[in-house]
């Protein structure tokens, strides 16, 4: 009995210095981590020209940070009639996916929210490529415009993985885009 009071108390010990360690990484890391959120951007060349097109980092790995939070993401953006739009899938696409999949975007759907803090305040910097691009997220609050873009990014879904399941009755099923325009 002693012993496995021992093992707990030492498993316990593990668990809690292994968390304290990804979160000390995850503030002083250049950029996100895989899935996982980073720190503030540390590196990159900041662009001075406004972008007007960005569709050369469409479905890219992208990296974004909120100006002003100090973490920083991976997310990715889509193109609709000329305009980038940065996704936030709150269960859109991945409430409809089976397996490991969705269990670990059901985890980081817990933790999520930057599209929240974006709402207050949009200025973000992407990088793509190791560049830096000062931008404003705004979130599209037009039904219809809403609509178009879930249709973009279903079509976008199944071209490269394959039919999605239905769109969930219940729990989270909802997707955010934020319009994406430089700030410089």
């Amino acid at each position: 009995m002693r012993f496995l009071k021992y093992l707990g108390v030492g498993l316990l010990v593990i668990i809690i210095s292994l968390s304290l360690g990804v979160v000390v990484v995850q503030r002083v890391s250049d950029g996100p981590i895989e899935f996982l959120q980073g720190g503030p951007f540390q590196t990159g060349e900041v662009v001075k020209e406004p972008v007007t097109d960005w569709s050369f980092g469409e479905l890219g790995n992208t990296q974004f940070e909120l100006v002003g939070y100090g973490t920083s993401r991976r997310a990715g953006f889509i193109m609709l009639d000329g305009v980038a739009y940065m996704t936030c899938d709150l269960g859109f696409i991945w409430n409809r996916l089976e397996g490991m999949p969705k269990m670990v975007l059901n985890l980081i759907y817990v933790f999520k929210s930057w599209h929240l803090d974006a709402v207050e305040d949009g200025r973000a910097r992407i990088r793509l490529d190791g560049k830096i691009y000062e931008t404003q997220f705004t979130k599209v609050e037009d039904p219809e415009l809403q609509e178009k873009l879930k249709l973009r990014i279903e079509t976008i879904f199944r071209e490269m993985f394959g039919e999605l399941g239905p769109q969930p009755v219940n729990g989270p099923k909802d997707i955010w885009f934020f319009r994406i325009d430089s700030r410089v």
